[in-house]
């Protein structure tokens, strides 16, 4: 397992540092693949506001489009039913930011280093998966990674799968896409994120996401700061009609 140093860059001006750093470079916690992990420090999303965002990426040498379409996606997506090369209803536009992550690491501009400083992320929230399944990185990763960050956002479909790890839901929401998800996750203790059609109502303990569309849009991320780990029941669950070009795909399955 490669981590990365982030520590050189504390002293140097913010104007000169690279706008990414790799995290983590090493075998996949679903399939053990290779993967690497990329933190692009700045960011203009609209929105989550201004949070560093992580990308999840195979470490072959091929672009997000091609991973997809040859399913070579499995390292970061798990079984997500998603995933687009399945015929699934991914949010995440694969020709987009991610591609260009992806091109500016194969063109070699994001620093590599030895061991890890979490200065850098001092203060700072934090996007966990703004493209793939946190739980492919190790949780060593990411609570080295917010050990100093202010807030922090994390999903993951993998909450139900045996060999994840259970510290994760310390960082990440059981993200879920139906009724019975919803209700196999909270017996199970988690909090939830569940993405919904527009003519299901929210469930019990749930609560619209402010972030959303069907919400106005009035709060950021940034601001709202609700989506912040699986484990504390006391707290409700956000839910979000779903989204993004591939939404008529979407058909919320049955429990698994």
């Amino acid at each position: 397992m490669k981590i990365a140093n982030l520590g050189m860059d504390a002293s140097m001006p913010k104007s000169k540092r690279p706008n990414g750093y790799v995290i983590y470079r090493g075998a996949s916690m679903i399939n053990g693949d290779p993967i690497v992990v990329i933190a692009i420090t700045k960011s203009s999303n609209k929105k989550t506001g201004d949070m560093v965002q992580t990308y999840i990426l195979p470490d072959n040498g091929q672009l997000p489009v091609a991973n997809a379409k040859a399913l070579n996606d499995e390292a970061v997506c798990g079984d997500c039913k998603h995933r687009r090369g399945k015929g699934g209803s991914c949010y995440v536009n694969l020709g987009q930011g991610v591609t260009v992550v992806t091109k500016a690491y194969l063109a070699g501009k994001y620093p590599h280093l030895l061991s890890y400083h979490a200065d850098l992320f001092e203060g700072r929230n934090v996007r966990l998966g703004t493209y793939g399944d946190p739980a492919a990185v190790p949780t060593l990763i990411w609570e080295l990674m917010l050990s100093k960050a202010n807030a922090w956002t994390g999903y993951t479909h993998q909450w139900h799968k045996s060999l994840t790890d259970p510290r994760l839901m310390q960082y990440c929401m059981a993200s879920v896409d139906s009724d019975d998800e919803f209700l196999q996750a909270q017996s199970m203790g988690y909090r939830t994120f569940r993405v919904r059609l527009k003519d299901q109502p929210l469930l019990a303990k749930e609560f619209m996401c402010p972030a959303s569309e069907e919400a106005g849009k009035r709060k950021l991320c940034t601001d709202c700061k609700a989506c912040d780990g699986g484990v504390d029941t006391h707290k409700a669950s956000p839910a979000i009609i779903v989204h993004g070009t591939l939404k008529n795909r979407f058909i919320p399955l049955r429990a698994i």
